[in-house]
This record gives C-alpha cells, sequence and structure tokens, in this order.
C-alpha cells in the first residue's frame, strides 16, 4: 500500500457520497494528480467499488474487504471509549497483542485484524480466522469492580454482541451460555474473556471476539462446516464491516456500562429471553465432570442453575454446552 493511500481512502470515505475530484486530493496531499490516479487504480484493485467520473472526479461506493486504519479510528474515536486501536493485516492472535500491549499501560484499547493465523477459543480450541471475512478483535477494559462481579462481565457482553448481530441477519440471533452466538443450529460468534489482576484488585477484562461475518457455507473448515455459520448467510447480502463495526461498538459501549452501573439482575429476564438452552435436555461439561441435564434457571450472579438426569441440582459458572 502506497505512503498516501490511507489518506486518500479516508478522504473518500468521509466525502460519500458525494464526489471528491482528483485535483482536491492532490491538493490536499501535495502530490501530483497522477499519484493519485495510481492510489485511486490500487484501491479498486483491493476491492474498493470506486466510481471515477471524468470532470467529477471519484465516489466511494464500498470499501474492500480489509480494515482501514485512519477509518477504523474514526469510528472508535467517534464513541469515545477506547484510547488505542491497533489495526493489523495479519496477526497471530489479538488476544495475544492485546495482553503485549497491556504491558506498562492502563489505558483501554482496542486491536482488530483482518486475519489471526492463532486465534483461540474457549477451552484452547482453534478458531479459524480467515482472511477478510469476519471480525477479530481483542478489546482491553479497565473495570473497577469487585472479583465478584466478574462472573457477570460475559452476558452484558453476550448481548452486546446478539444485538449487533440480529439487524444485519434475516434469522433469530440467539445466546448459548456463556460465550457463543448461534443463529439457528450453528455458531456464528465465540467470544473469550480473561482477567489480569493481582492482589489489589482487578487490572483488565481482555474480551477476544470472532464473529463469522462474510464466508459462504462451503468456504468453512471441513471440521467445523457443520457447526458454523456466517452472518452472510442469513442475510440479503454482503455485510458492511465498517458498519456492523460501529454498531457492535455501540452496544459494547452501552452493556459495559450497564455491567457497571446495575446489577445483572436488571437485564436477568431479557439475557433469559435470547437464549437458545431451554426446555431441552444437553449435556454439560465442568472441571471433566460431564453429565446430562436441563438448563432451568440463571442466577442473579450470572450462574447457570441446571438439573441433572437423576435429578441432582448443580451451579455452573462456566461450562461446555453441547446443544
Amino acid at each position: 500500500m502506497s505512503k498516501y493511500s490511507q489518506d486518500v481512502v479516508k478522504m473518500l470515505y468521509d466525502n460519500q457520497p458525494e464526489y471528491i475530484s482528483g485535483q482536491m486530493i492532490a491538493e490536499q496531499l501535495q502530490i501530483s494528480r497522477t499519484a493519485v490516479k495510481k492510489i485511486i487504480d490500487q484501491l479498486k484493485a483491493e476491492g474498493c467499488v470506486i466510481h471515477s467520473v471524468n470532470h467529477r472526479g471519484h465516489q466511494l461506493e464500498q470499501l474492500a474487504d480489509t480494515w482501514y486504519p485512519g477509518i477504523v479510528e474514526q469510528i472508535v474515536d467517534a464513541q469515545g471509549f477506547f484510547d488505542d486501536v491497533y489495526v493489523y493485516d495479519t496477526i497471530d492472535s489479538t488476544q495475544l497483542a492485546a495482553k503485549q500491549k497491556m504491558v506498562g499501560h492502563q489505558n483501554a484499547m482496542l486491536v482488530l485484524s483482518n486475519e489471526q493465523t492463532k486465534g483461540r477459543g474457549r477451552f484452547n480450541r482453534f478458531w479459524d480466522s480467515a482472511k477478510g471475512k469476519g471480525l477479530w478483535m481483542s478489546a482491553v477494559f479497565r473495570p473497577k469492580v469487585p472479583f465478584s462481579l466478574i462472573t457477570t462481565f460475559n452476558l452484558f457482553m453476550a448481548l452486546a454482541i446478539r444485538e449487533s448481530i440480529q439487524p444485519f441477519s434475516n434469522d433469530k440471533v440467539e445466546i448459548k451460555w456463556p460465550n457463543d452466538i448461534y443463529i439457528g443450529s450453528k455458531k456464528v460468534c465465540g467470544f473469550l474473556t480473561e482477567m489480569s489482576a493481582n492482589s489489589d484488585g482487578i487490572e483488565a477484562v481482555i474480551c477476544g471476539i470472532g464473529i463469522n461475518m462474510n464466508q459462504h457455507a462451503d468456504e468453512f473448515p471441513e471440521e467445523i462446516a457443520h457447526r458454523a455459520t456466517s452472518i452472510f448467510e442469513h442475510a440479503d447480502q454482503k455485510v458492511d464491516r465498517y458498519a456492523f463495526l460501529d454498531t457492535l461498538l455501540k452496544n459494547m459501549k452501552k452493556r459495559y456500562i450497564q455491567f457497571l452501573t446495575v446489577p445483572f439482575e436488571s437485564i436477568r429476564d431479557e439475557y433469559r429471553t435470547h437464549s437458545n438452552i431451554w426446555h431441552r435436555t444437553l449435556k454439560f461439561t465442568e472441571n471433566d465432570e460431564q453429565f446430562s441435564g436441563q438448563a432451568i434457571d440463571i442466577d442473579k450472579d450470572g450462574f447457570l442453575l441446571v438439573v441433572d438426569e437423576a435429578g441432582t441440582n448443580h451451579r455452573l459458572m462456566s461450562a461446555d454446552i453441547d446443544l
């Protein structure tokens, strides 16, 4: 990518749906019109849909399937929520990068990548993070709350993610307690929450999120194709990644403020309504113990209440559930 590509694409983005002349771009960046044309051609080759018309200029219709740092930073800054933003083309893991960036800093931050080569979910399971097909990110929060409240953090974030996906999907989006989002019988999103703490309390909560946005069904690896889906598979058109990111960040901010200010009890009924685990026999695994049973409720602390087939009651903090 040329030195000025980020500047040009941001100018096009900020001026849409209007045309902006090559002369104006050249003057603002103090480069030649020939250089502008080369950059426009490069952006088109990357996948940006740009209409170029003589005597009118250039109009951006659609961005490429990549994260342009300048535009991402603008969307993030508009929320006034995260202090630092890091955008990568390819990375091993946004979660690992977030942990590294935290060292010596106290800021809330967002790490975003077009691709992960070693993405991981809960229980260290591999997460397929195909380039340009999804949203692969980690968010670092700095809550000043007691340890006892952390069990409900996932539940607030699950609602934020669910309500962000729903407007883009024609089908119902639901939560599988505690960390998965489903459309129908297949998983569209998983997220992993880790905590950094010392003897004085919680230093940070790192939330890694993987959302399948624009995969076709036949693009998933064979081993997960039967249980994975994307938003695109339930939509009328391709998902605009920037519109989705904006929606997600707004909802995460709203739910995070709720997490800090109101008890889980105040949103418990809402969470139950959007959950897909009720009225069915499921297999639960917690601490190497497996049993079948039915989830009957979520208590005020976010623990799942389950009755197994023998009639024994269980109170689960974080279990693996087979639907």
